[in-house]
């Protein structure tokens, strides 16, 4: 029998994690509101997450502080805030009334809480204004925005869907009953196809031209994250589009081994998505050096040589982001679409074709994917025909994973390691350079 978790459960968790997580630099953590006070947020929250105002969905963002001035995680830098003349008892009725008016993505109702168990009752003080690109960059549509504000922030995706940051860390989250536990970093997720994107950065590295003025290293751990970045930026638009679909990575040399039938397929010269990658990596790396330059040479105005550069890097990171959504729509057609890992898409629409009569054995990972110990079988009967036949796919072809991206929005991963086909529910498909998500 399932264990539901209600939002005491998720006040529980809140409490064992806000000092236990580490922040990226050496501040202290905020102020967690008193344990009257966050229940009373928290069950707010969720209850006001099943209301519709004027036949719409109650979305809403909101961010607890004992003042109007919310810092910003790892910086001085204050949030701008919109105070109430009077403030409103945080309420659901009062989250009902103002959430239509916060669009939570980019700013969050500021609910003031006491900084002690004197029974003072929290209450809407003013709308913050987080910054659009926040939003985007959990979405990986971003690598560079503002940090969160260095607060309790309660974001409320669905109905009964709550996710818990302290600043730019995720701590916790529920949904449909359940709490969830969190990775701290994509990336982590998807380290049992790193042969994968090692052979679409090779086949990619000839037109990408180094900084000369950053160690290899760094410049190779930047790349790599924005490979995974714009695949999962992909993900993340079939996800946001609520249809659902399939999303086949396949190394490049093995997509003869993947048994679908195209209905749509690209001509090979047709390279939009990497070619805005390859621009936006160049475009990047000579700001380093142009950065470098600037600090290294004479004094010259700091307005002049880099900042050519840093809005190209922009515009780059723009167009990347938007190609990433068209080869995202491709998905809205039956079928999957197939991707190599050097970001060509290879077709769309593309039917598994297999012997739906041939048993596949699959296994379901959960917790550290790189264990050994035995996984469960997966009573695949349990999936749809979409995740059924992503599974078959990933079993035959060589090199290959699979995204299956459910309506509801959930994607399950999907990979062979060992001679074993693998799944993972609920992956974190968030920026790789952001905590949780």
């Amino acid at each position: 029998m399932t264990d539901y978790a209600f939002p005491s459960d998720l006040a529980a968790q809140v409490v064992g994690r806000w000092h236990t997580f580490v922040s990226r630099h050496d501040s202290p953590a905020p102020p967690l509101p008193p344990a009257p006070a966050l229940r009373h947020v928290l069950e707010t929250a969720f209850f006001a997450s099943f209301l519709r105002e004027e036949g719409r969905d109650l979305r809403f963002v909101l961010c607890c502080s004992t003042s109007l001035d919310v810092r910003r995680d790892g910086s001085p830098e204050l949030v701008p805030t919109m105070p109430l003349a009077a403030p409103r008892p945080l309420s659901i009725e009062s989250i009902r009334a103002l959430a239509p008016a916060i669009n939570p993505d980019n700013a969050a109702l500021l609910v003031r809480v006491g900084a002690d168990e004197t029974g003072e009752r929290p209450e809407i003080a003013g709308v913050l204004h987080v910054g659009a690109d926040l939003a985007r960059a959990r979405r990986g549509r971003s690598f560079y925005h503002r940090p969160a504000p260095y607060a309790l922030v309660v974001d409320v995706r669905d109905a009964g869907e709550l996710h818990i940051y302290r600043g730019n860390i995720k701590l916790a989250s529920m949904r449909a009953g359940l709490l969830h536990d969190q990775i701290a970093f994509s990336s982590l997720e998807l380290l049992p196809v790193s042969d994968i994107l090692v052979a679409g950065e090779q086949v990619l590295r000839p037109r990408v031209r180094p900084p000369a003025q950053e160690p290899a290293s760094e410049t190779s751990d930047f790349e790599w994250t924005a490979l995974l970045n714009t695949i999962l930026c992909i993900v993340n638009g079939v996800r946001e589009m609520r249809h659902g679909g399939t999303i086949l990575l396949v190394s490049p040399g093995a997509e003869s081994s993947l048994p679908v039938r195209p209905k749509f397929r690209l001509d090979e010269r047709a390279d939009l998505l990497s070619d805005q990658f390859v621009r936006f990596l160049n475009t990047r790396h000579a700001l380093v050096d142009a950065r470098w330059r600037h600090d290294e040479g004479p004094f010259e105005p700091p307005e002049g040589p880099i900042v050519p550069w840093e809005t190209a890097t922009f515009a780059a990171e723009d167009d990347l982001a938007d190609a990433a959504d068209v080869v995202a729509g491709l998905s809205g057609v039956d079928g999957a679409v197939v991707l190599r890992s050097d970001l060509r898409v290879l077709s769309f629409g593309s039917e598994i074709v297999l012997d739906t009569a041939v048993p596949v054995v699959a296994y379901e990972a959960s917790g550290g994917i790189r264990r050994t110990a035995e996984w469960p079988v997966v009573d695949s009967e349990e999936f749809g025909m979409r995740h059924r036949s992503a599974i078959r796919c990933v079993a035959v072809a060589e090199r290959t994973a699979a995204f299956v991206v459910s309506q509801d929005g959930t994607v399950t991963f999907c990979w062979k390691q060992g001679g074993r086909v693998l799944l993972k529910r609920d992956v974190n498909t968030a920026n790789p350079n952001m905590v949780g998500a």
